[in-house]
């Protein structure tokens, strides 16, 4: 099982070093504007994507959450602990769409 995990991080890293390297062929206008909306909307694909990988490892998270504490769901103290959890879960997918959506924009408005 360590074998098999160490394989698919190798693997993963190797897969986004090589999608990041990659150099995109872009064929500019005389003014530029034919890039400017590429550029942007290769960004916006780019937030989107991430964003969904946030809110699918939310979903991964939250639902190991529930199936790890259902067998003791009687007690309120596990009940309590469950339900913190989740409100974390829910919280770090605030903040990562922050981070992915947010800090562009701010960083847009002061350039």
């Amino acid at each position: 099982m360590k074998k098999i995990k160490e394989k698919f991080y190798l693997a993963s890293v190797s897969l986004t070093t090589l999608m990041l390297t990659t150099p995109t062929i872009a064929f500019a206008d005389k003014k530029g504007d034919e890039v400017q909306k590429k550029l942007s909307d290769a960004i916006e694909t780019i937030q989107g994507v991430l964003t969904g990988l946030i809110v699918a490892g939310a979903i991964v998270v939250a639902l190991w959450i529930i199936i790890k504490r259902l067998p003791s769901a009687d007690d309120p103290q596990e009940k309590n602990e469950v339900y913190k959890a989740l409100g974390r879960v829910g919280g770090l997918v605030a903040l990562g769409a922050a981070i992915v959506w947010i800090l562009p924009w701010l960083y847009g408005l002061f350039t």
